[in-house]
């Protein structure tokens, strides 16, 4: 079923994009791709616990049919009665957590990236590598003795 579910509206992607005019059946595949990405988010998510359903395998691979099936446009009716209006409704939630994890991420690898230049100029001048504390305040150490 991956080659059904997912190369063929890969494909029929490609062909949208290259035509001339391709409003209408970019919408269609647009929603196609982003009805997946959400299941497969979802199934993801909570797929220990549902994948030991009776039937589930079968229901799940009728359900991709259902959506990449052109004919049917079961994506279309998923996206605009079920997937857009939840994305409506927290897209101002979702903008704020996107945000706040990118600069997680970028902060995270910046420390990483400082931490590693260094311990590497550290070894190259052959002195030790002094610490600093994790919250970015400097301590008195004078008041400890």
């Amino acid at each position: 079923s991956s080659w059904f579910v997912f190369l063929q509206p890969c494909y029929s992607t490609f062909k949208t994009l290259s035509r001339a005019t391709p409003h209408t059946d970019l919408q269609i595949w647009c929603m196609y791709w982003a009805v997946v990405g959400a299941f497969i988010a979802v199934e993801n998510l909570f797929g220990v616990f549902i994948s030991w359903l009776p039937f589930y395998w079968e229901l799940r691979t009728l359900f991709l049919l259902y959506l990449s099936l052109p004919q049917i446009q079961g994506s279309t009716y998923v996206y605009k009665t079920y997937l857009e209006p939840f994305c409506r409704i927290n897209e101002a939630e979702f903008d704020a957590g996107i945000a706040s994890a990118t600069s997680s991420i970028l902060n995270f690898f910046q420390s990483c990236v400082t931490s590693v230049t260094d311990v590497f100029f550290s070894l190259l001048n052959r002195t030790p590598v002094t610490t600093q504390p994790q919250s970015g305040r400097a301590y008195d150490t004078g008041a400890l003795n």
